[in-house]
């Protein structure tokens, strides 16, 4: 079996967690029902294999365009001119943008703790 290099794996870093494989079907239940009927994403395989801890928002791998997408439940916005709502979508354009923002949100959260891990 050949070994993956270190540079192409990505770190998980909290705030952000895997998801446990027992909740990705309710997962990606929310995830389509969430979207209209002729939104082209609910015909896709995805797997949300990543969600920010206590937080609905998750990076999806679309197995159907072999994309990595950002899904923000905290940010819904209009579908089209509809009076329908959607978590906002961001489709990353690489993995090294990935590991940065989760570095970047890591950090971010660090920094509002004191070393004893109480708040700032």
């Amino acid at each position: 079996m050949k070994e993956t290099p270190e540079k192409d794996t990505l770190h998980i870093k909290w705030p952000w967690t895997m998801i446990w494989m027992e909740y990705a079907d309710e997962i990606i239940a929310q995830i389509k029902e969430a979207l209209p009927p002729d939104h082209e994403m609910r015909q896709h395989e995805i797997y949300p294999g990543i969600k920010w801890e206590r937080r609905l928002i998750y990076i999806v791998d679309d197995d159907t365009t072999g994309q990595r997408i950002l899904v923000n439940f905290e940010r819904m916005k209009r579908w089209k001119k509809t009076k329908f709502k959607v978590p906002t979508m961001r489709v990353f354009k690489d993995q090294a943008e990935i590991a940065r923002m989760i570095e970047r949100d890591h950090l971010a959260e660090c920094a509002k703790y004191n070393e004893d891990g109480t708040l700032k």
